[in-house]
């Protein structure tokens, strides 16, 4: 299993100190990936936050990075550890611009970009973006066939419904073969559909190891009917308890459980105490 450390780029964390505070001290302990929260907008008038309930748990009107930026400023800053986004908006956003940003962040990087995706869970996004709520799960679907055909095909050209171009050039293409690796947020069995077929695997969120164990199962078998190799489709967890026995506890759990990645959150109220809370990630995991 491996181990990755968190952040929101938000309040704090949207300051370049402590961007780069996250991102030296992941390298320096040889964690896997830094891993950001996403947004694009917060509404002020909202009928749920998604899967985090009625209310975000966070002052909503602190500043926060848009993904894309805070990703190429720490891979700007970094030299070898990986860094994701989980989960953007992807219906959101124009899909062959969205190709074309992350295949140059992956080419620039030599291939340290991984990219978690979704559909979201806060409607009124989708209304101020100007964006139908309605198909969103079929937009993401298009939005993904067109964005690897863009990493992959010499002259790539695409005929749908909410996006079409003709045959135009697109590079560079992303260091890593077929494009950044996919993992896929949701919670939905459509969701897991979605893993089997376009992703590197589920990420699941604060789920349980024992949730994890019937997820990670779900996606292998809907994967092996599509003919992929099962063995290829993980699961990414967030891990995260204020008691770092219990949360010891929790990893060993995870990783017992076949989790591929477990996310522990950064904290810390300066950049030294956000690095030093990062560097003893590795001292949680045997």
């Amino acid at each position: 299993m491996q181990v990755s450390v968190g952040i929101i780029p938000r309040a704090r964390f949207a300051e370049a100190e402590y961007l780069e505070a996250v991102g030296h001290a992941a390298e320096a302990a040889g964690l896997a990936r830094v891993w950001l929260g996403d947004r694009t907008v917060y509404p002020k008038q909202y009928a749920t936050a998604g899967d985090l309930g009625d209310t975000f748990p966070w002052n909503v009107s602190a500043p926060q990075l848009e993904g894309v930026v805070a990703m190429t400023w720490l891979l700007a800053s970094t030299r070898r550890v990986g860094v994701g986004v989980s989960v953007m908006v992807v219906p959101l956003r124009q899909p062959v611009l969205l190709a074309r940003q992350l295949a140059s962040l992956d080419h620039l990087s030599k291939g340290r970009l991984t990219f978690g995706l979704g559909i979201g869970g806060v409607l009124e996004e989708y209304d101020i973006m100007g964006v139908d709520r309605e198909r969103r799960g079929a937009r993401v679907d298009e939005y993904i066939e067109a964005m690897r055909l863009l990493w992959t095909e010499e002259h790539p050209s695409f005929s749908g419904r909410f996006v079409s171009f003709p045959e135009t050039y697109c590079s560079p293409k992303p260091a890593q073969v077929g494009g950044p690796p996919l993992w896929i947020g949701g919670h939905t069995e459509a969701t897991r559909e979605r893993v089997a077929r376009y992703g590197a695997g589920l990420a699941a969120g604060s789920v349980t190891p024992e949730r994890a164990v019937t997820l990670l199962a779900d996606v292998r078998a809907r994967a092996e009917r599509l003919g992929r190799d099962p063995s290829t489709v993980g699961i990414l967890v967030q891990a995260h308890d204020p008691d770092r026995d219990a949360l010891r506890r929790k990893l060993d759990a995870h990783r017992q459980a076949g989790v591929t990645e477990a996310i522990v959150p950064g904290l810390g109220r300066t950049p030294t105490e956000v690095a030093d809370s990062v560097a003893a990630i590795p001292d949680l995991v045997g």
